[in-house]
């Protein structure tokens, strides 16, 4: 048991400091989610079983026209798409979540899934917005 003398205090409160740094991680996680890389506007198909991943994979965004973006890099040509997926990666385990405009043609969407799959991707979503 401490006594109680009247001196300089010699501990320092770390409860408030804390609180401050739970708070700031808490935004910052927030905000990192909300700011995934998009390039152009796309109107996504909605689902009405959609699921959540738990990792953020590489994103290929295909707008309404069949442009593509890989994690906001926009491609000036198509032989571009296996040089920047491959930098986008930087060692992680391969997977990707194609979010493309529902007005995509359909070969265009199945040119970009069989790309993915010639670099080995094993694992390709669909983004989608739920009902």
């Amino acid at each position: 048991m401490k006594s109680h003398q009247h001196g300089p205090i010699t501990e320092i409160n770390m409860t408030p400091f804390v609180d401050i740094v739970l708070v700031i991680l808490i935004i910052f996680l927030l905000t990192a989610t909300i700011l995934l890389p998009r390039t152009f506007s796309i109107a996504l198909p909605q689902a009405t079983h959609a699921e959540k991943m738990e990792k953020v994979p590489i994103i290929i965004s295909l707008d309404g026209e069949g442009r593509i973006a890989i994690n906001g890099v926009r491609l000036v040509q198509d032989g571009e798409f296996d040089r920047i997926f491959c930098e986008q990666m930087h060692g992680k385990e391969p997977k990707a979540i194609i979010a493309a405009d529902k007005h995509v043609r359909h070969g265009r969407l199945v040119e970009v899934i069989d790309r993915l799959k010639r670099l080995k991707v094993q694992r390709i979503g669909i983004e989608v917005e739920p009902r």
